[in-house]
């Protein structure tokens, strides 16, 4: 039984959630109750929602993008309907810039930027009872050393039928004005003889 379902509608089923197994990969002895349940935007809301309610979670993380912000929203409101007394934590690239062009009002905590680390720290406050009361939580960019990265997190399955991501740099030199990434100019790259080793596991 997992406490803590960390969770994203992919586009399709060949695509992973890279963003939820980073968070899962840095959740340090929460591990062990934390459980990852990806779906696909096309899923029913109604089914999505009883999937993830069947292990009563206390907490629910889920990853939004541009491609499932508004079936997000509505999963965020059934969720909060059938189990009121369930946490619900947004995070992902749709979130973390106001104005918000969805409603997400229905969600208990919105983590702003880099979530690898926040997220870790805002359910550990949760679960001791020592949380903050701002419910949008701006997260400071993370020192790329700290972040335990999430390769041993991809499955054989995965590995056979799905598009794996991997990074070695994070942030955008360039300035387009369509893009978020443009917005953090300072790019930032993973240390190349720990992450090739990482690629391995990933090879092999």
């Amino acid at each position: 039984m997992h406490k803590i379902i960390l969770t994203t509608l992919n586009a399709r089923y060949t695509h992973c959630s890279f963003g939820l197994r980073y968070i899962y990969a840095n959740m340090n002895e929460l591990q062990e109750v934390t459980g990852i349940c990806e779906f696909v935007k096309s899923d029913s809301i109604n089914e999505i929602t009883e999937k993830i309610l069947s292990d009563k979670p206390l907490i629910v993380g889920i990853g939004v993008y541009i491609w499932n912000a508004s079936e997000t929203s509505k999963l965020v409101k059934l969720l909060k309907i059938v189990s009121p007394e369930t946490i619900v934590i947004l995070g992902g690239p749709e979130v973390s810039h106001l104005p918000l062009r969805i409603d997400f009002d229905s969600a208990d905590y919105i983590i702003q930027g880099e979530s690898d680390l926040e997220f870790y720290k805002l359910v550990k406050s949760i679960l001791d009872g020592t949380e903050q009361s701002e419910r949008i939580i701006r997260a400071d960019i993370s020192n790329l050393v700290e972040i335990k990265l999430p390769y041993e997190y991809y499955t054989d399955e995965d590995i056979k039928n799905r598009v794996i991501y991997v990074e070695a740099s994070r942030g955008c030199p360039f300035t387009c004005e369509f893009c978020l990434s443009s917005i953090d100019k300072l790019v930032r790259k993973f240390n190349t003889e720990i992450l090739l080793k990482e690629f391995d596991k990933l090879w092999e």
